[in-house]
């Protein structure tokens, strides 16, 4: 009888043995699920909060609207490289230069953001390159509000501060 209880508590280690890894796994893939999702809604508050910031800077500024943004996101491996602001006409065509000349014709600004992924842990690495999952390009559109000119009859402008 003693020797049968020992058996059964071995059989109750083995059996523990063979789950367990999956039951880790499981674990492992939810969090790491979780950080994944909430890079993405991260990436989406950036795209959306550089829109906005454009449309009330002046668009000689919109260099600086990257940096100021991913200074307030807490992602790792997120740069200002991985947002790029542009401003559109009433069409939806993209503005590419001389926006003082073009000013007038400036209607909407768009904010978007490629080029990020994020690495899951190692023990994931069946999940996309090596355990790296690009995100998918997000972007936000707004109209154009002031885009940092105070007054229509002042040099006064809006200028958004510069990051360092």
């Amino acid at each position: 009888m003693k020797r049968l209880k020992g058996c059964i508590k071995g059989l109750a280690i083995v059996e523990f043995t063979l789950v367990s890894w999956l039951i880790f796994l499981l674990i492992f893939l939810i969090l790491a699920f979780g950080a994944y999702i909430f890079s993405l809604q991260m990436v989406s508050e950036a795209t959306r909060k550089a829109a906005r910031l454009a449309t009330v800077c002046y668009v000689l500024d919109r260099d600086n609207i990257g940096a100021m943004v991913v200074d307030e996101i807490p992602l790792v491996g997120f740069s200002g490289a991985n947002l790029e602001v542009a401003y559109l006409d009433a069409s939806g065509g993209e503005i590419a230069s001389d926006f003082e000349d073009n000013f007038d014709d400036i209607k909407f600004v768009r904010a978007r953001a490629t080029g990020y992924g994020i690495q899951l842990i190692s023990n994931l690495s069946f999940l996309g390159n090596n355990g790296f999952l690009a995100a998918p390009a997000f972007e936000t559109i707004l109209p154009a509000e002031s885009l940092g000119v105070v007054r229509a009859d002042s040099d006064i402008k809006n200028r958004c501060p510069e990051v360092i």
